[in-house]
């Protein structure tokens, strides 16, 4: 793509990159980080459906065998401070309980505060949207919900599983080449990119992510929606001005992501202690699952254990303490009424299965219970309660 090559050539780093022995051993961790994933579930409640429902840079060492670019691209930014530290305030329309991907384009916009922070070899950085927060520290990523003093840690995280798109705006200074890189893989994806003075503006307009055949996660994420991301750039410094995303629905478009503030090179006074009043989930500690059913059998297996919360049943689909913490006062001797067809949607390898549950108040809860299937085919839930 010949049409932006000057502007590639602007972003290309002027000294050569080499990987030193700490990146290196970055790069053996993401290694076996991957292969543990291919055999185990993580909790996608931490990033997936919640309660209700990077970089590139030219890189000229070589590349292990078996490690995708993604990977090695990641590792590397963790190494870079051209930046220096960031503060800056997102507005996004959600819930401030729920995860950091999610959007609604009926909410109220909530504001999101990030810091960014180097210290000595460490990228830190921290997302608090005022009832969820987030925070990395290395290879380390701890994210809780305050009122209900329940977090998760996250050993060898990537940002991006967590916060969805805000991963992109804690290493501001490469948005552009990763835009940029990815109009390169993705024919789906349509770009203008101009310079304007002192700035280079940046449209991505690109489809939605995933399995839509039944629309219910459709426009629920940025990935999950057909949008528009809108970037103005400082082109001798390469940092970021302003940034807006709008979600594109029929002819209309609805603005769910606005930067209204960002400061370059802050103090480094931020602080990212956890709190001592939250438990945080070890999400290394894998779950039992349940095996040998039908997504709908699993269904209608886990909501009837909530008439006599049968914890041989509920605690191999659930975390115990979240089982206690979250779900123990809604669905205590609640009784399920009908179960419906399962069906995919979206991009988070979720199957939702319909349901109906009397509470033991009287009342109806009609939803979708989101499962997902590890390779041997257990089970367990990941949301939609």
């Amino acid at each position: 793509m010949d049409d932006y090559k000057d502007i590639k050539k602007l972003l290309t780093p002027e000294r050569e990159i080499k990987a030193s022995p700490q990146l290196r051993a970055k790069i053996r961790l993401a290694l076996e980080a991957d292969r543990r994933k291919r055999t185990r579930h993580r909790w996608l409640w931490i990033s997936g459906i919640g309660i209700g429902t990077v970089a590139a840079i030219q890189i000229l060492f070589f590349i292990p065998s078996g490690l995708s670019a993604k990977e090695v691209l990641a590792a590397t930014v963790d190494s870079l401070h051209q930046a220096g530290n960031i503060e800056m305030t997102v507005e996004i329309r959600t819930r401030p309980l729920e995860n950091f991907r999610y959007i609604n384009l009926e909410e109220d916009f909530v504001n999101h505060h990030i810091t960014v922070t180097h210290n000595d070899s460490l990228f830190l950085w921290k997302i608090d949207k005022g009832e969820r927060v987030a925070i990395g520290t290395g290879k380390d990523i701890h994210t809780w919900i305050t009122p209900l003093k329940l977090g998760w840690h996250i050993s060898n995280g990537d940002s991006k599983d967590v916060t969805g798109y805000l991963a992109s705006l804690l290493s501001p200074q490469q948005i552009l080449y990763t835009e940029l890189k990815q109009c390169d893989i993705d024919t789906r994806t349509e770009y203008s990119v101009e310079k304007d003075g002192n700035n280079i503006l940046l449209t991505v307009h690109t489809m939605p992510e995933g399995n839509f055949d039944n629309p219910y996660a459709l426009d629920t994420s940025i990935t999950e929606s057909e949008n528009i991301r809108r970037y103005v750039i400082d082109a001798d410094t390469r940092l970021l001005r302003s940034a807006s995303v709008s979600v594109v629905s029929g002819n209309h478009e609805t603005v769910v992501l606005n930067v209204t503030s960002i400061n370059y090179s802050i103090a480094s006074d931020s602080v990212y202690m956890l709190p001592k009043d939250i438990y945080f989930v070890e999400t290394e500690n894998q779950l039992a699952g349940l095996s040998g059913l039908t997504a709908e059998e699993t269904a209608s297996v886990v909501l009837n254990a909530f008439a006599d919360w049968n914890r041989n049943i509920l605690d191999k689909v659930i975390h115990p303490t979240v089982l206690q913490t979250v779900y123990y006062d809604r669905f205590y001797g609640a009784t399920l009424i009908s179960i419906g067809q399962a069906f995919i949607s979206g991009s988070n390898n979720n199957i939702f299965v319909p349901y109906r549950l009397r509470l033991s108040n009287g009342t109806v809860q009609s939803h979708n219970l989101a499962l997902q299937q590890s390779d041997t085919g257990d089970w367990i839930v990941t949301g939609g309660l």
